[in-house]
């Protein structure tokens, strides 16, 4: 499990920043460049996903700690399932509906079983 947890935090990264890169290089191909508002929305997400992406970089070192399993896996589930719901409200992105949507519910499974791979806090 483990392993996983540490699979998903770097898959986090990967995908979120590759995200980022699309949005911030050319926000057009999601929003319509003409518009000042959207390009400035689209780059502000970009910032946002680079933000969760670097979960990784603060949690590595924690990763047997139940505690801060539980702290990060809770941010990535919320951040994973608002935006789904957000691409899913506005009936745009499909694949990206599922994508957030499949990692929300990883990290809700990750959360719910962290004491198989986490230091019990008990102890």
């Amino acid at each position: 499990m483990k392993k996983v947890y540490s699979a998903v935090l770097i898959a986090n990264l990967l995908i979120e920043s590759v995200g980022a890169l699309a949005l911030f290089a050319a926000p057009e191909f999601l929003v319509d460049a003409g518009n000042a508002s959207a390009v400035l929305w689209s780059w502000n997400y970009a910032f946002v996903a680079l933000a969760v992406g670097s979960a990784v970089f603060w949690a590595w070192p924690h990763r047997d700690s139940f505690t801060a399993a539980g702290a990060v896996l809770g941010i990535l589930f919320s951040f994973h399932l608002a935006i789904a719901v957000a691409l899913a409200i506005a009936d745009e992105l499909f694949v990206d509906v599922i994508v957030h949507g499949a990692f929300a519910v990883l990290c809700l499974y990750l959360f719910t079983h962290r004491l198989k791979w986490c230091r019990d806090p008990a102890t």
